[in-house]
């Protein structure tokens, strides 16, 4: 097969050289990159490194500048529910509204499979990608960059060459939340982590235990506990800490589903909140302020994310621009999950 400088052969690739590379159907493999069936995450990922390996990509590209750009971006969040992401998709919408362009939006309900599925259909129908991902992993990403589809990662941060990334400082944030919690009478702490695919989750675990470290203290193992990033997640995390031999008086959580989740089950328990623990989150989304007793939290600007994130990634579609990485700094809100009455 004879081809340019770069590899990439001068005639077309067909589907069928794509399939045999990968060890698939024909079938399988139009599945695999249209996402119009249920396809396996370990398949679709030989399918996208296939296609990239022969420039399938390349020569689908190369026909459509008949017809120039889709207009068209894909937004990947694993929440759709959660109102720190419905700001975002709100946000991200509203500016491709100003621009004439469409949104298509795929809800991957924390679900790895399902993020694959929609990264590879979003390769023929988007004409790039803005990606709030279930499982930052570089090998799922990696074959769209090698693809030619720009790729903006928001909130949670992946590090693959050709990427761009929109994050808040999750460590820094979670520092704070430590140091507030010990200022406000903590001094046995629990920890509810998130899953450990979750960048954000290990940022900001890190960020906490290096916060408690500066006062000389820790989180003992029985009282640092890993839950999804829901609300049941907090309901069940605060039950493992209810449970431990030695009770905690202050807890922080990764994010403020968990926290709102970690309030509701202690109160049904009867603890008193704050007067005997303390509460905080991260994320300050709109439930935090509303519920009783509200809820100190850690603020990251989801509608700046958006904006960012949406800016860079045109700018990479329509100049051609580098892709950078973006730390945004967040703020510590004081509600009354923390504030106990003197004495």
């Amino acid at each position: 097969m004879s081809g340019d400088s770069s590899g990439v052969p001068n005639r077309a690739v067909t589907l069928r050289e794509v399939a045999d590379l990968a060890g698939v159907s024909v079938a399988t493999a139009s599945n695999a990159l249209s996402g119009t069936r249920k396809v396996g995450a370990q398949t679709v990922q030989r399918v996208v490194d296939a296609a990239a390996q022969l420039g399938y990509r390349r020569n689908e590209v190369a026909r459509s500048l008949r017809t120039g750009l889709r207009n068209t971006i894909g937004v990947v969040v694993p929440d759709v529910t959660n109102p720190f992401f419905s700001e975002i998709v709100k946000e991200i919408e509203g500016r491709a509204n100003a621009l004439h362009w469409s949104v298509v939006l795929c809800n991957t309900s924390f679900d790895i499979a399902r993020e694959a599925s929609y990264l590879a259909r979003l390769i023929s129908s988007a004409d790039g990608v803005l990606l709030f991902s279930t499982a930052p992993d570089d090998a799922a990403v990696d074959p769209l960059i090698r693809l030619g589809v720009p790729v903006v990662a928001g909130d949670e941060p992946i590090l693959v060459p050709g990427v761009g990334s929109v994050v808040s400082d999750n460590e820094g944030g979670a520092l704070l939340a430590a140091r507030h919690l010990y200022e406000a009478g903590g001094r046995v702490f629990g920890l509810i982590d998130g899953p450990p695919t979750m960048a954000t989750a290990r940022a900001r675990v890190a960020g906490f235990l290096r916060g408690l470290e500066s006062s000389g203290l820790t989180v003992a193992p029985e009282h640092h506990v890993r839950v999804p990033y829901s609300l049941e997640g907090g309901r069940e995390g605060m039950r493992q800490l209810l449970q431990s031999t030695t009770p905690v008086d202050a807890v922080f959580t990764c994010t403020d589903m968990q926290a709102i989740g970690a309030v509701f089950e202690a109160v049904d328990r009867g603890r008193r909140i704050p007067d005997d623990l303390l509460v905080c989150g991260f994320d300050d989304i709109s439930w935090s302020s509303r519920i009783h007793p509200s809820l100190t939290t850690l603020h990251q600007d989801a509608e700046r994310i958006a904006r960012r994130a949406f800016d860079m990634l045109v700018s990479m579609i329509l100049e051609g621009a580098e892709p950078s990485t973006i730390v945004l700094p967040v703020d510590l809100v004081e509600r009354e999950s923390t504030r106990r009455r003197p004495g």
